[in-house]
């Protein structure tokens, strides 16, 4: 049980340090093959457009605010371009960059960033253009 957790423990860290790798270059090392497989598969790419779409439906002004603090303010304002992030994810024909998936962890998980808290609206369409583009580079 113990190899299992740290096993578990040294995968986490390897994919940290290379998603590092993979957001500080635009030129991906072979060595980073196996993530970049990882990043870019089908079904990773399908989770993480569920859950860009998912965060747009939990800022619709129709439903109450739920337990993630969501700048739903923002997040209705750019509706578009988070959906449209996420149907290039469900999109099997087109290839994306796993810089550009990575950038969309971050920002679905990072709680100081631009979806979270009340930030300008203008901040998160600058991180999706961003986004946008390491996504189809």
């Amino acid at each position: 049980m113990l190899t299992k957790w740290r096993e578990h423990r040294s995968l986490q860290s390897a994919r940290r340090d290379a998603d590092e790798q993979l957001l500080d270059s635009r030129l991906i090392s072979p060595r980073l093959a196996w993530r970049v497989a990882e990043l870019t598969s089908l079904a990773h790419r399908v989770d993480l457009g569920r859950a860009l779409t998912e965060v747009v439906h939990a800022a619709d002004e129709r439903l109450l605010p739920g337990a993630r603090p969501l700048d739903r303010a923002a997040i209705r304002k750019n509706r578009s371009q988070l959906l449209d992030l996420a149907s290039t994810l469900f999109d099997r024909d087109r290839a994306v960059a796993a810089r550009g998936v990575v950038m969309i962890e971050h920002l679905l998980d990072d709680s100081r960033g631009p979806l979270y808290g009340h930030s300008e609206p203008r901040r998160l369409r600058v991180e999706l253009l961003h986004v946008r583009e390491a996504l189809t580079a």
